[in-house]
């Protein structure tokens, strides 16, 4: 949903966040751009605690019951009055994205995971229980090229069509696991 009101916000997506499209295409809302600057100061605030937070698997993303009043009660009042007409096909947007996810994951996910894995494995990165434990945390995104950005540390955003390709993802992780773990 965050990436949706980006592009519903027409906010350019070379200026923050992930540096591609949504795909598919989010017609862009009409209207006034005056407050496009505080739009895009919140929405990069907000993107920046959603992709740097732990996401490890003992604290699970929590989606608030109400998206609308917790952006205006968080600070991010601009993008909750954005958000307010367009919730429904936001939601929609996100649903049929995590469905489609659902759907084709399996195909690919198990693939990519053993890619990572091969890649610590050839990076020197031992499974003891001496070594200090750092996650990888991947997160997939319905992007128009086949990308990867390295967020908060250790979270590598991927583009769908990105997490399909198993040469173009090992080429984008191989980088990202050597800033990860360095030696």
């Amino acid at each position: 949903m965050a990436l949706y009101l980006r592009e519903l916000a027409g906010v350019n997506p070379a200026e923050v966040g992930p540096n591609c499209r949504l795909e598919p295409d989010v017609k862009e809302r009409t209207g006034s751009h005056s407050e496009h600057g505080q739009i895009k100061q919140e929405w990069s605030s907000w993107w920046d605690s959603l992709t740097t937070r732990d996401t490890s698997p003992q604290t699970p993303v929590q989606v608030p019951d109400n998206l609308l009043e917790w952006l205006e009660v968080n600070g991010y009042p601009e993008l909750a009055r954005l958000a307010r007409p367009h919730y429904g096909q936001a939601t929609l947007f996100a649903h049929q994205h995590a469905e489609d996810f659902e759907r084709r994951s399996q195909d690919y996910i198990p693939d990519r995971m053993d890619e990572i894995e091969q890649l610590l494995i050839e990076r020197g990165i031992e499974h003891a229980p001496v070594a200090e434990e750092k996650q990888i945390n991947v997160i997939e995104v319905p992007l128009k090229e086949p990308r990867a950005w390295l967020t908060g540390g250790s979270t590598i955003l991927a583009s769908s069509a990105l997490l399909r390709d198993s040469t173009a993802f090992q080429g984008f992780l191989q980088p990202m696991v050597t800033i990860i773990f360095p030696i």
